[in-house]
């Protein structure tokens, strides 16, 4: 896991989004830092605690309708 610390007056959203590129993870995010769940905004020196998730590549075989 990494612990990221992030500055003042930013969201748990925002490091979110900034760590991940979207919000598909937060529920995760806030399952680790249920003390930050009660701020609106970060505060200085804060610590949120980011899963690391394996990449996933999946694979398509794209069929021509014409060659």
């Amino acid at each position: 896991m990494i612990v990221l610390i992030k500055q003042e007056n930013q969201t748990l959203n925002d490091v979110v989004l900034e760590h991940y590129g979207d919000l598909t993870h937060l529920d995760n995010v806030i399952a680790l830092n249920p003390k930050l769940l009660s701020k609106v905004v970060l505060d200085l020196g804060d610590t949120v605690e980011l899963p690391q998730f394996e990449e996933t590549i999946i694979e398509k075989t794209v069929k021509a309708l014409w060659s």
